[in-house]
């Protein structure tokens, strides 16, 4: 059994999952979803492969979260992505790595302490008129402000779990370019799609009324990608390179590496039976090594 944990929050199978587990099964595996939150730890931990794809509500539990990716693999449960890499993509800390390496990222800062004069303080001394904060865990825009400096008497009040943050340069363009999501496979691409942010609205995420549209992207902007993954500790099966294609180069926001929206639908005839093949070896070679 290959099982993809849910949440409760939304119809699952969603579009993007039911064409995977048809893809699944049409190789002859057997393929379900259930919800992580529900679902016996056993459960998770007699499958052969156990893929977190949509554990879409985890930002009310974060500790939970970290808590059940433990007690699978403490089971003796498969996850895919790798734990290791699970843990590491969980901390958004992970994007002071990416800069570290020089790679393109927005200016960021991990702050501990979070207060609003500690915020104010940055803003002034890094020259930013308007920043971007944002949880160190967190999914799908829950928990973002943005602040601008000259409106610094109608800021709210910020309350981070575990009063530590990440501050960002926020990044107007992305009203004028959209955000692109890149899906890769074990390091290689499949597919783009470009989310566009409503009207007045610079979160590019699905609660926010976001435009969804299948995109082509260069050749430079794939090596981009997949320069990012390489800040990554392992080999993720699956990943989603979110980010702004610039006319000079392509600047990171996200690398999305336990739950991604995979967008399978709007690749329907190569992208959910690449990854079927590719989950499918990983059960073969389980076999083999059993």
């Amino acid at each position: 059994m290959i099982l993809v944990a849910t949440c409760d929050q939304l119809d699952h199978p969603t579009p993007s999952i039911d064409l995977l587990l048809k893809a699944l099964r049409s190789r002859g595996l057997d393929a379900e979803h259930k919800p992580w939150r529900t679902t016996s730890v056993g459960d998770f931990a007699a499958a052969k492969l156990v893929l977190p794809l949509c554990f879409w509500d985890h930002h009310g539990a974060l500790a939970h979260f970290i808590d059940w990716v433990d007690a699978v693999e403490a089971a003796g449960g498969r996850l895919i992505n790798h734990p290791e890499i699970l843990r590491w993509n969980f901390r958004k800390t992970y994007l002071l790595e990416v800069q570290r390496a020089g790679l393109s990222v927005p200016p960021t800062v991990h702050l501990t302490g979070v207060t609003a004069g500690k915020v104010e303080r940055l803003m002034r001394q890094s020259g930013w008129t308007s920043a971007v904060v944002k949880p160190v865990s967190g999914q799908d825009g829950h928990g973002l402000v943005k602040l601008e400096i000259d409106e610094r008497d109608r800021w709210p009040d910020l309350s981070f779990p575990g009063q530590e943050a990440l501050v960002q340069a926020f990044q107007p363009d992305i009203a004028t370019f959209g955000e692109t999501t890149l899906t890769l496979f074990a390091g290689e691409f499949s597919h783009a799609v470009r989310r566009i942010p409503a009207q007045k609205e610079w979160r590019a995420n699905r609660q926010f009324g976001v435009h969804l549209e299948a995109v082509s992207v260069s050749d430079n902007v794939v090596a981009d990608a997949k320069r990012f993954l390489t800040c990554v500790p392992g080999h993720p099966l699956y990943a989603r390179v979110d980010g702004i294609v610039r006319p000079d180069g392509f600047v990171l926001m996200e690398l999305e590496l336990i739950d991604p929206y995979l967008y399978l639908e709007f690749a329907p005839e190569r992208a959910a039976d690449t990854l079927a093949r590719l989950i499918a070896e990983l059960v073969n070679d389980s076999r083999r090594c059993s």
